[in-house]
């Protein structure tokens, strides 16, 4: 039985082109495997690019509706949408893809890594946590990433006599063969990854002892990354050269880390807001104060009015965090919290009774009246 790749994208079955590009983004973007922690999510990735690759063909789309996804002859899975599908070929832009990762938004312009027929991955993921200060002021952090370095002993060319390296007599230097399976639809082209030289296109004679050919050796790394003020909790820091050694380019891949902030006892974080419970007593409340209090390397004051009441909020603009990447902040929001004593002398009483009589509640009065009874 054939698989329903409507279905599978979510759209309907006259769907326009475009409707089918946003769905694929969309789903892309949910089961890619280096960002999604479902368990499935290299199986159901595979299934939308195998889904998109037959819906944004022609072709093939015409076929797959003349047979229908249920009872059509076998063979629609030789179209080949999760091994071979290209999104560029559809205009589709891979990098809008991984910009709602988060990924591309420091150190520079939108690179893809990994791009190349035959080069690998080189991208290097890793995440830590900072503190509200630190995004007040911004940090400098010092990270462990395990990451893929150039082999000494090599340079980085897999063999240490640049003599036996030679050209892949299976791909011919491609680093790629093609494939052809015949089907009730015809013949199927795929292309694949060299299986004798795994891609490189090269074939080393007498490989590196250390490295065993690779080019790169695994290894733990610390690196010191300066993080900017007013990055939000969630946000993915790309930083350029950071990442792995690719032996076939001959340059290291990026580092993409992920922050965290932690909770603060003193702040609710809304954004670039902030959010703080200031107590003031009763008597406070009624006349009206100014009250400092500590905001950071700062000494900020607020004035309270006459009869403020429990759960006001008081503002002070631009007394928030700093707005990432901008010279601007965000606000201040305090919120007051009016203490009652649980406990009062008996000339505390007198006083309040006095001033309760000032009020001319004869139903407090007479409450009053026995209490003082």
């Amino acid at each position: 039985m054939a698989k329903d790749y409507y279905q599978i994208l979510g759209v309907e079955k006259g769907a326009s082109k475009e409707d089918i590009k946003k769905a694929y983004k969309k789903l892309a973007r949910k089961y890619h495997p280096d960002v999604s922690k479902e368990d499935d999510a290299e199986k159901k990735f595979k299934e939308v690019n195998e889904a998109a690759g037959v819906l944004l063909d022609d072709q093939k789309r015409q076929q797959y509706d003349t047979y229908g996804s249920a009872d059509g002859p076998q063979g629609f899975g030789g179209f080949g949408g999760g091994g071979g599908f290209n999104p560029q070929d559809f205009g589709i832009n891979i990098d809008d893809i991984f910009e709602q990762f988060g990924f591309g938004g420091f150190g520079g312009g939108s690179r893809r890594q990994g791009s190349s027929r035959n080069s690998k991955d080189t991208r290097v993921y890793a995440q830590t946590e900072i503190s509200l200060e630190d995004v007040y002021f911004g940090v400098e952090k010092e990270i462990s990433i395990n990451k893929d370095e150039r082999c000494d002993l090599c340079d980085g060319k897999g063999s240490e006599d640049p003599n036996d390296v030679e050209t892949c007599s299976t791909c011919g230097g491609s680093g790629t063969v093609i494939e052809t399976q015949r089907s009730i639809l015809g013949s199927i082209r795929t292309q694949r990854p060299c299986s004798t030289c795994h891609g490189s296109g090269k074939k080393i004679k007498n490989p590196c002892k250390s490295c065993h050919g690779e080019g790169s050796l695994s290894k733990k790394e610390k690196v010191t990354i300066k993080i900017p003020k007013g990055i939000e909790s969630g946000v993915t820091l790309r930083v350029q050269g950071k990442g792995s050694f690719d032996s076939q380019t001959g340059s290291y891949g990026d580092l993409y880390l992920k922050i965290y902030v932690m909770q603060d006892k003193n702040y609710d974080i809304d954004g670039s807001d902030l959010y703080k419970n200031l107590e003031i007593n009763f008597i406070q409340a009624i006349l009206g104060d100014e009250i400092e209090f500590k905001h950071f390397d700062k000494t900020l004051s607020v004035k309270i009015p006459e009869g403020t009441q429990s759960g006001s909020i008081l503002r002070l603009k631009e007394k928030g965090l700093p707005y990432f990447n901008y010279d601007s902040r965000g606000d201040l929001y305090i919120k007051i919290n009016v203490e009652i004593p649980k406990k009062t002398t008996q000339k505390q009483k007198e006083i309040l009774h006095d001033y309760a009589k000032t009020l001319k509640d004869k139903g407090l009065m007479d409450r009053l009246k026995g209490l003082f009874k």
